[in-house]
Formats: C-alpha cells, sequence, structure tokens
C-alpha cells in the first residue's frame, strides 16, 4: 500500500469520518439524509463512479461549466470530507472565478478517481455509525426514521450512489468534482 492510500484511509476511517462531518450537517439547514449518505459515499468512495469513461466525464463536465451562474460569492473552493483533508469537493464557481481551467480540473478528476481506492466495506461501515448515531439522537434535519428508509431502499440496490436531495439541490446548486488532496494542491498551485 502507498502512502497516499494508507493516508487516505486513516483520514476516512469510518467513526472518524461520522465525528468529522456530522456537526457540518447539523449545522448546514440545507442537509438531508441523501445528503449525507452521498457525503460518505465520496468519502469512502471517491467519484470514480462519476468516470464512465473520459469522454462522458468531459461532456459531463463541459456542460456543467459552461452553465455555471456567479451564485456563491462566499462559496470555499475547497470542502474537504474527511478529516485529514485528504479528498475533498473542488466547487467550479469559485476555481472558474479565480481563472481556473476546465481541461485543467478534468485531469485533476479522472488522476484522483484513479488514485482513490474506493472501499465499499467502510463506506457500509460508516453509514452503519451514522444510523446508529441518529437512533440515538437526531441531527438538525438528519432523522434515524429517514435514514432507516434509504437503508432500505439503497441496501436492496447494493448502496448505489445517489443524487443530493431536492432541498439541497435547490438552496446550494451544488457543483464540484471529487479530488484527492495531492490533485487538488497541484491544481491550483498556479491559480492561488
Amino acid at each position: 500500500m502507498n502512502v497516499l492510500a494508507l493516508t487516505l484511509l486513516l483520514s476516512c476511517l469510518p467513526s472518524a469520518l461520522i465525528d468529522f462531518a456530522l456537526p457540518k450537517w447539523k449545522a448546514d439547514k440545507n442537509v438531508r439524509i441523501e445528503d449525507a449518505y452521498k457525503w460518505t459515499f465520496q468519502a469512502t468512495r471517491g467519484g470514480e463512479h462519476a468516470v464512465p469513461d473520459t469522454e462522458s466525464a468531459r461532456n459531463w463536465m463541459m456542460g456543467e461549466w459552461d452553465s455555471l451562474s456567479a451564485k456563491a460569492a462566499v462559496e470555499p473552493i475547497w470542502d474537504p470530507l474527511c478529516k485529514g483533508d485528504d479528498i475533498g469537493r473542488l466547487n467550479l464557481r469559485p476555481f472558474k472565478a479565480r481563472g481556473g481551467k476546465p481541461d485543467d480540473l478534468l485531469d485533476a478528476f479522472l488522476a484522483s478517481s484513479r488514485e482513490y481506492r474506493s472501499d465499499r466495506k467502510n463506506f457500509v461501515t460508516a453509514w452503519n455509525e451514522l444510523g446508529r448515531r441518529l437512533k440515538k439522537r437526531p441531527a438538525g434535519n438528519l432523522k434515524y426514521g429517514d435514514w432507516l428508509s434509504l437503508d432500505t431502499e439503497m441496501k436492496a440496490r447494493n448502496y448505489p450512489a445517489v443524487h443530493h436531495s431536492k432541498a439541497y439541490d435547490e438552496a446550494v446548486q451544488p457543483s464540484y468534482r471529487i479530488l484527492t488532496k495531492a490533485e487538488m494542491n497541484k491544481l491550483l498551485a498556479p491559480i492561488k
């Protein structure tokens, strides 16, 4: 196992992941159970699911890139998904506003999807840890009944990737790519 893979594995261990993310989810009034699922999925499985092939990834990104609004002036360029900051969401609007290039982002996204080792077991363990915690106490808009309903549906489908909730989509209009920290650093170095 290389150093990057070991670092990513340790910083996104299931309990540490939920410890890191739960306060963020609780503080964001737009987060619903689908959004917590998606975050957990991305933190443990990376962005590989969004790369059926290079041309599809390019077409998807260019369509999104061309339609970006200047919506969120305060939107951070980088949102870490784990405590170690080793994987996160690079937000497209601030990246584009700083002069970032879509081809460079696509390269970083594809490299990240190859580098990051998807771990279904860690996803399921983290997701179940969230369920255990919500059973004891809700967190913001995250409630155990919603977790159980989504878990029942996703488990039957072998825990696939999901979309953000309608509430989150409408309020946040998320537009990002999942990158490793190493790829994010290389990508942002020339535009900081």
